[in-house]
């Protein structure tokens, strides 16, 4: 599944609103069904720049070639998201 530019300022939008990045992955995988959302402790993407900065959290797009997972910036082949609080 592949994300537009829309898609990316609607998940802007559900990080400004969410109380926490637990309900921003709650919202993101009731919206976008076929994508993969995780979360994550901010440790585990330290020294990564996120592709989306939320009220509620550091948003990094993840592209999949099929075996092997990677940070992406493009949301057209964002095949998954990692979610990360922000403190």
């Amino acid at each position: 599944m592949a994300l537009t530019p829309d898609d990316l300022t609607t998940l802007a939008s559900l990080g400004t609103t969410a109380s926490d990045v637990a309900t921003l992955a709650a919202e993101a995988r009731a919206r976008w069904s076929g994508l993969r959302v995780t979360v994550v402790d901010a440790l585990d993407v330290r020294g990564e720049t996120p592709a989306l900065e939320t009220a509620s959290a550091n948003v990094f797009l993840m592209g999949c070639d099929g075996h092997c997972w990677s940070m992406t910036t493009d949301p057209a082949a964002a095949a998954g998201l990692v979610l990360a609080a922000r403190s």
